[in-house]
């Protein structure tokens, strides 16, 4: 059902320029309740957001875009979970993931956050901000 419910999402949103937060948060919701099922406590979630703002708007499917992103770079392990916090920054979602990065990563060509940056600097006043340092990888999206 869950897996339904994401792929239902997708299809429902793929010609959408933007979407509520609030209705991407429940899109998402089915997502990491998948990944859950797939990594148990190898992967760590943490949403805060204010509900004021979640009717703000952003582009349909950035969450699981950065989530994939997120995984696709970084080890997941019991020993050393991967851990996602999604929450507000004044105007912007910031999205933050802690970095234990894999030696060798997989079908990457490197364009996930390149077409996230051109999409919002086509609908948003304001730039996609990422921020890397040795143990946190963030991405900050400008709330439409």
């Amino acid at each position: 059902q869950q897996l339904s419910k994401v792929y239902r999402y997708v299809l429902q949103n793929k010609e959408k320029e933007t979407v509520s937060l609030s209705t991407e948060l429940d899109f998402i919701s089915h997502y990491i309740f998948l990944l859950k099922t797939r990594f148990g406590n190898g992967i760590e979630f943490q949403i805060r957001l204010p509900e004021k703002l979640k009717e703000k708007e952003i582009v349909p499917v950035t969450l699981q875009i950065l989530i994939e992103n997120a995984m696709k770079h970084n080890v997941i392990s019991n020993e050393i979970p991967l851990r996602i916090s999604i929450a507000i920054d004044n105007e912007y979602l910031a999205i933050v993931n802690s970095v234990n990065k894999k030696t060798k990563v997989e079908t990457s060509n490197k364009q996930g956050l390149e077409n996230l940056k051109s999409l919002y600097q086509y609908l948003a006043d304001k730039p996609i901000d990422i921020i890397e340092t040795d143990s946190l990888f963030q991405v900050r999206i400008p709330l439409i």
